[in-house]
């Protein structure tokens, strides 16, 4: 009972419920399926090594409750495997020699009576389902694996796949619990995790983690490493050279934008074009832009795929002092992380409000707890420095939501983006407006130059109708590269309709033209409506 007694008597209380919930999942299991109904999928990674020993504190938790029922030791006696679980696992010839003498070992150590099988999981799978009672299978699977995706604990295998109950038990947990549990218990694990590896393919496709690697050349243990989205880099090794040898890769960011009032059409979203623009103006490219209500496990859920997914997350709403204003908590709760008054941030609200500091105050100097967050301070218009300094966790910049604030707060982040990295050529569009209004009639020239210019240049086609001028299509051009922008906009419009252009604007601001007398060239654009434009929308507001 080694392991469930150190998981009783942590004194990390949120890694303990964890651990209970999970036991509490594998016993459920139990009772659903019975012992022989479920199989226990073993690969010697850390993420299986964690379930075996959370089973097997389920399996002296379940003895435990027999015993004290009988008054005398339950049948399931310690050497039984895992309670009388199937464990199998999956050999394959590009499998590390340490993850096999790992997994072999551990059978040995805990009497699992390890089944083995080799060749291709799925077949392997009919196999063992066909053979055995099996009906549920205990997995490793985590949120932030790539097959995870739309799973839940308890999940049906897909479409395709023989029938049987995916049972995930560690699923919500992240890449510092699954290494918190280990230390906790102090139970073997794989020693490639002690040379730098922090996630393992087959030899074929895995290297250490580049993020580990010391001064000396040797690299750190894989539970010092400080970003846990970089887990899986030492298995992008490939992806990352071919990405170095096509070019300058583009950063790419995603915006989380948070309120109600803009899913409701109350306030008007003005912040996403601004950050699109100005992210723009620096190189970076927005991949997503999701728009959610003020839902800590939504807001939780969004940002944790945004984080994985891009260089940067910036997240707009959600930071005032009323109860709606749940971005904070959701933070926390994505960073797996508990929420607390940051001292600093204590301090300056305190220095700010002063004898006037309420409760309310006190709640904008909620924070994720841990090292990862970072104050980065920015100016005001008359040099002093703001009272309330902008969030950093991790690869998230968190803003406020009302616009001319996050106009305000962007600046530090730019500034922020600029030193860490050099700047990247801004992309440059141009725009040609079209006496046309069939796209049929632009389709071939547009593919064209797309085949010709190659991922240098990104083409669109626009219907637009109401133009002063006429228009009927607007053909979009963009790139970072002005010689690039410049030949594609010649090939094609020598590939056009004659007399079709009717005009031709560098760096346009909208593809609407603008009213009378304006030029698209100015950058005109619908205004984001304020209440003075009618209709009762207001311009967004949320902090």
């Amino acid at each position: 009972m080694d392991v469930l007694d150190a998981i009783e008597n942590c004194e990390d209380s949120r890694l303990k419920a964890r651990c209970l919930k999970a036991v509490a999942v594998v016993l459920r299991s139990l009772d659903l399926y019975g012992t022989r109904g479920v199989a226990f999928s073993f690969n010697g990674g850390k993420d299986s090594t964690v379930l075996l020993h959370l089973i097997r504190a389920a399996t002296a938790q379940r003895r435990r409750v027999h015993e004290a029922a009988a008054g005398v030791p339950n049948a399931l006696a310690d050497d039984l495997r895992l309670g009388g679980l199937l464990t199998f696992f999956f050999h394959h010839d590009s499998d590390f020699p340490e993850v096999l003498e790992f997994t072999h070992s551990t059978s040995e150590q805990y009497t699992l009576g390890m089944e083995i099988f080799t060749g291709d999981f799925k077949t392997g799978l009919e196999e063992l389902l066909q053979q055995t009672h099996v009906q549920a299978i205990v997995l490793g699977t985590r949120r932030g694996d790539p097959n995870a995706a739309d799973q839940e604990t308890f999940c049906p295998s897909s479409t395709g796949w023989p029938p049987f109950m995916r049972i995930n038990p560690i699923l919500g947990w992240s890449y510092h619990d699954v290494w918190s549990f280990l230390q906790l218990t102090g139970v073997p694990y794989c020693c490639l995790y002690d040379q730098g590896y922090t996630s393992l393919g087959s030899v074929a496709n895995t290297e250490p983690n580049a993020a580990l690697r010391k001064e000396d050349g040797s690299y750190a243990p894989a539970h010092m490493l400080p970003d846990a989205r970089l887990e899986r880099a030492g298995r992008q090794l490939r992806v990352q050279k071919q990405d170095s040898l096509a070019g300058e890769k583009c950063k790419t960011a995603g915006l989380l934008i948070i309120g109600d009032e803009i899913l409701s059409a109350k306030v008007e979203d003005v912040n996403t074009r601004f950050l699109c623009q100005e992210l723009r103006a620096i190189g970076w490219r927005v991949g997503k832009v999701v728009v959610v209500g003020g839902e800590v496990d939504t807001i939780c859920r969004e940002v944790r795929a945004l984080s994985c997914a891009y260089d940067i997350v910036l997240t707009a709403g959600g930071l005032g002092p009323t109860l709606d204003d749940v971005t904070m908590a959701a933070l926390a709760e994505a960073l797996d992380q508990q929420l607390a008054l940051h001292p600093q941030l204590e301090s300056r609200i305190r220095a700010y409000f002063g004898a006037n500091t309420t409760r309310a105050h006190l709640k904008m100097a909620e924070a994720p707890t841990g090292s990862e967050v970072q104050l980065i301070e920015y100016r005001l218009e008359g040099g002093a420095l703001s009272p309330f300094p902008l969030l950093r966790c991790r690869n998230i910049f968190v803003l406020p939501g009302i616009p001319a604030l996050l106009q305000k707060k962007w600046r530090a982040v730019e500034a922020h983006l600029l030193a860490e990295a050099p700047q990247l050529a801004p992309f440059r569009t141009a725009l040609l407006r079209l006496r046309l209004s069939d796209e049929t009639q632009v389709a071939a020239a547009l593919e064209a130059v797309a085949a010709a210019e190659g991922e240098e240049v990104q083409l669109g086609s626009y219907p637009v109708s109401g133009q002063v001028d006429g228009a009927g299509i607007v053909l979009c051009l963009e790139s970072r590269s002005c010689d690039a922008l410049d030949r594609a906009c010649q090939r094609l419009k020598g590939m056009l309709p004659q007399g079709a252009v009717i005009s031709e604007h560098l760096d346009a601001g909208a593809i609407n033209s603008p009213a009378p007398g304006g030029s698209a060239a100015d950058g005109g654009a619908a205004t984001n409506g304020g209440a003075a434009d009618g209709g009762g929308v207001v311009q967004q507001g949320s902090s």
